[in-house]
């Protein structure tokens, strides 16, 4: 069995779930082709070719986490004052560039 698109991916703030998602089904559909329709040789290359993109996005997501979603009072209100700093347009490259990072760990085979 192999979920692919919404099922397989959850949708978050930054969008990354939904690029998980086109990327998968693009993936498995390309693998089942290269593999003759062979789906244990295709599911082994899909968890090959998805492993390190989605290793990255969860990586990012874990380290986001306490951040977007503080468990104190405390926490929340420095959490509040460092986004008026962020959203600053300057600081905000520097978010681009994070997020871009695990965007661009998955590399897409050309199928033929």
């Amino acid at each position: 069995m192999a979920l692919l698109g919404d099922a397989a991916w959850g949708a978050g703030p930054g969008g990354g779930g939904t690029g998980l998602a086109m990327s998968g089904a693009y993936t498995l559909a390309g693998e089942l082709v290269a593999a003759g329709g062979d789906h244990r040789t295709a599911f082994a290359q899909y968890e090959q070719q998805m492993r390190p993109g989605v290793a990255a996005s969860q990586k990012q997501a874990k380290e986001a986490g306490p951040f977007l979603a503080p468990l104190t009072e405390k926490k929340l209100r420095q959490r509040n004052r460092a986004y008026r700093f962020l959203s600053k347009r300057l600081v905000a490259g520097v978010f681009v560039r994070l997020t871009e990072r695990s965007a661009n760990a998955l590399k897409l085979k050309q199928y033929t």
